[in-house]
């Protein structure tokens, strides 16, 4: 999904960049910003300059870093595969922001998550990869986002990739 930054929100107030804490993220080098009232788990988006942006939530990294470290790997991963950049300056139709690109998404979700997967292989965090894993298992048959594919592709999908030899 690609948002401005000048939109994340903390109650109904904008937060101006300078003032998000930032992280810096292990798996690529991109501006990575904290958010703890953030309503997703992590977005990877552009600024208004349309450079690449990933926020995550903080309570989400504290409280369960495993799966932090697989969101920023993810996240890192559709900026590095072009899905931020290839939709940038869409808009969205009322109230579905994902509209114009929904016959992508899943596709686009499963190839973030298997880039994750060798990045997290690569920097041997196989419990990162489990936590995502984990994580997607527990959507079950739904899917995990709106055109998303469902937990258990995904679970599958990481399984798959976290046994291939690359």
């Amino acid at each position: 999904m690609v948002l401005w930054l000048d939109s994340a929100h903390a109650g109904s107030s904008p937060i101006p960049r300078s003032r998000l804490p930032n992280l810096d993220n292990p798996y690529c080098d991109i501006a990575t910003y904290l958010l703890p009232d953030f309503s997703e788990e992590a977005i990877s988006m552009q600024d208004r300059n349309g450079r690449p942006v990933i926020v995550i939530s903080s309570r989400l990294l504290a409280n369960d870093p495993a799966y932090g470290h697989f969101l920023l790997a993810h996240e890192c991963c559709h900026h590095t595969l072009g899905h931020v950049r290839r939709f940038a300056g869409l808009g969205q139709l009322g109230p579905q922001p994902f509209y114009y690109i929904r016959p992508a998404l899943r596709n686009m979700e499963l190839d973030a998550d298997t880039c994750a997967v060798r990045m997290l292989k690569e920097t041997h965090e196989p419990d990162a990869i489990e936590a995502g894993r984990l994580k997607m298992l527990s959507f079950g048959t739904r899917p995990t986002g709106a055109y998303y594919p469902t937990g258990i592709e995904r679970a599958d999908n990481i399984a798959k990739h976290a046994v291939d030899q690359d």
